[in-house]
């Protein structure tokens, strides 16, 4: 019985990271139609910031590290993305992948194609024992962690009036432009979102990992993504629970299957995502959604 909680709560802190990537890439796929597969860059990019500048100080590396996200993920937009506003999502997706690449060739020339190690936050790789269970701080930081983010993300969509127009822009661009609602702050608003919940993601897998390297993002991207295909991209809820329970199934198979068989875990996550792409091709929750981003 300890050994079954003890899997479920490692369990469902690896759902709660995966969850937070997701709601990142639904965001904005919801308002742009992108499924941005250079996440994992942002993701990265605010990893390296934390690496390197833990050691100086605290709330800085924390600080930079969002600014390090918040700043790519909307120099992308305007980079790139914004010019291609009346493309299909699979011309956005193969130009996000010219994105991905680029920057990691970029994260290589500029701190090297090896692994990078250091300690963020190493207090919480420690244990605690409570009734027979040792937990481990960091996976408790996490659910909080990604709980808090959550309920805030939700919030704000739900009461504030901005939050209110992300979501009608994510319903249907082109009505909400006609309704008034200014669309570059609502895109500018939502990339910024994003940027903040990779840094999230980044500070729990830096703690966990203590290493960087120019494609320290990407795993993290894939499971959103698998987690967002599944849920439906296009509602946000939806790839909230795909992406926690893509983390969930992958963290069990994980502690349940013999350690031989360890190795295909990441091959049962694709067949799920297949055996759903079968039966709801759109996604569980997924709804339509109108495609003309201009």
């Amino acid at each position: 019985m300890t050994q079954l909680i003890q899997s479920l709560i490692d369990a469902t802190s690896a759902g709660a990271v995966y969850a937070l990537a997701a709601l990142g890439i639904s965001l904005v796929f919801g308002v742009l139609g992108l499924a941005n597969f250079a996440y994992g860059e942002i993701i990265t990019g605010a990893a390296y910031a934390l690496l390197l500048l833990w050691p100086v100080s605290i709330p800085l590396a924390i600080i930079a590290s969002l600014v390090v996200a918040v700043a790519l993920s909307l120099l992308m937009d305007l980079a790139v993305f914004r010019w291609m506003r009346s493309q299909s999502p699979a011309t956005l997706l193969i130009a996000s992948f010219g994105v991905s690449i680029l920057l990691q060739r970029a994260y290589e020339g500029i701190f090297g194609a090896s692994v990078r190690s250091g300690s963020v936050a190493p207090a919480l790789t420690t244990s605690v024992s409570i009734g027979g269970l040792r937990l481990n701080l960091l996976a408790v930081v996490a659910i909080v962690l990604a709980g808090c983010l959550l309920i805030a993300v939700h919030l704000f969509l739900s009461r504030s009036r901005v939050g209110l127009q992300v979501q009608a822009a994510a319903a249907d661009f082109r009505a909400a432009r006609i309704l008034g609602i200014r669309s570059g702050v609502v895109i500018a608003l939502t990339l910024a979102i994003g940027g903040v919940l990779a840094a999230a993601v980044a500070f729990v897998l830096t703690a966990q990992s203590g290493a960087v390297d120019p494609t320290f993002g990407v795993q993290a991207t894939v499971f959103g993504l698998i987690g967002g295909v599944i849920g439906g991209l296009n509602r946000i809820g939806g790839a909230v629970v795909g992406g926690f329970a893509v983390g969930f199934v992958l963290s069990l198979l994980t502690s349940w299957l013999p350690s031989g068989a360890n190795d295909f875990r990441v091959a049962f996550a694709y067949l799920l995502v297949i055996l759903v792409l079968i039966i709801v091709p759109n996604g569980i929750f997924a709804v339509r959604t109108a495609k003309e981003r201009t």
